[in-house]
């Protein structure tokens, strides 16, 4: 570990997770409108998107003991193969099957990364600043996931779906070339008995439960949002594009800051459980409200305030598992709070695709956030 420079340690990794996310969301962020263009209705739209997550819910607990058990590096230049893999399939993929079997492949290579990658970052993460650290490693995917629907909206006014797919798969040789660069942390045998105690802890398993409401917006935003914006709020695809760049950038300028303000709590022996609470709230709140909305200008605010929620509970939330979790099991144990993030992603995504409305997904979802939190008031998890 102490053979590690501080480029391969952070920036690296930092580097990677924003060229993931641009190239991811250039793609995740339009596909639902060109689904809906090429004529499938939002039913198949809800199934195509729920696919992504329900694969990675299968394949991210053994991904997870994989990563413990071999070098995290080389997975994640597997997943980045696997991803372009993907990309080429939905180039040439215009059915609801083959389109489906491409999504399969392509959250294979998702849920391999992500664990990865994630896992790598918490095994150097060293024992000062995490918080801050974190909150950087947030803000870089945050900052990808704005640029890329940005760039990916550019490109679809300009051109088509072709384009942006064309765009995503040339990112993954840069991507493959930086992963080359990581540490390679070695993997040990770690014994399924210690993951099984580590999940048992009643602060775990009602962290699970606030990871899981909160992730049920990820659902709706990923099958609707693009459509509410679009087909609901009248806004042209470069507006599109502007809303997810805006958002996200504000996102990663607070996770920054997010990160610095939970060292200080974590430093002063306080719990990080009420910061965390607080951003579920407004998370939750606010996705209640986007249902009023009906303009550029009331989206915008809408989604900046709940930029505030949703920079707060992510940089919270990884704090917490760098404190819930030893570094040697971390691959197992992140793999949990994956499968439950994805869990609810699927969930998020199912509901709806089949409620009428585009919106409507995002006030169930929010509801269920700010239920979430009434029970850990009560409850009170030690974290």
């Amino acid at each position: 570990m102490n053979g590690i420079s501080f480029s391969q340690r952070y920036t690296i990794p930092c580097l990677i997770g924003f060229l993931q996310s641009t190239f991811l969301w250039a793609i995740l962020t339009y596909i639902t409108i060109y689904w809906i263009d090429i004529g499938f209705s939002h039913f198949q739209v809800g199934l195509l998107i729920s696919v992504f997550p329900l694969v990675s819910l299968i394949l991210m607990i053994p991904f997870g003991v994989f990563v413990d058990r071999i070098s995290p590096k080389k997975l994640v230049i597997a997943s980045q193969l696997i991803f372009a893999l993907s990309i080429v399939g939905l180039l040439t993929a215009h059915d609801f099957w083959s389109t489906m079997l491409m999504l399969g492949i392509g959250g294979t290579g998702n849920a391999l990364f992500n664990n990865a990658l994630s896992a790598l970052f918490y095994k150097t993460l060293g024992d000062k600043i995490r918080g801050l650290k974190l909150g950087f490693f947030t803000a870089g995917i945050l900052v990808g996931y704005g640029l890329g629907s940005l760039l990916g909206g550019y490109l679809l006014s300009a051109f088509d779906m072709n384009a942006i797919f064309l765009f995503s798969l040339a990112g993954t040789l840069p991507m493959v070339i930086l992963s080359l660069l990581l540490p390679d942390v070695p993997g040990i045998r770690v014994k399924i008995s210690d993951y099984r105690a580590d999940i048992s802890n009643r602060s775990v398993l009602i962290f699970i439960i606030l990871v899981f409401a909160f992730s049920l917006h990820a659902g709706a935003e990923q099958s609707s949002f693009s459509l509410f914006l679009n087909k609901e709020i009248k806004l042209d695809k470069e507006s599109v594009g502007w809303i997810f760049f805006i958002h996200a950038n504000v996102m990663a300028l607070l996770s920054i800051i997010s990160g610095f303000y939970a060292d200080r709590v974590n430093s002063r022996g306080r719990g990080l459980a009420i910061p965390y609470y607080v951003g579920i709230a407004i998370s939750g709140i606010t996705n209640i409200l986007l249902i009023f909305t009906n303009n550029f200008g009331t989206v915008l605010a809408t989604r900046l305030t709940h930029a505030v929620g949703d920079s707060l509970t992510l940089v919270t939330r990884s704090l917490i598992v760098s404190n819930l979790f030893i570094s040697t099991r971390m691959g197992g144990n992140l793999a949990t709070i994956q499968v439950t993030i994805t869990l609810g992603t699927l969930f998020g995504s199912i509901i709806s695709g089949a409620v009428p409305g585009y919106a409507s997904g995002f006030f169930i979802a929010g509801a269920a956030a700010v239920i979430a939190v009434i029970y850990a008031l009560i409850a009170k998890p030690e974290f």
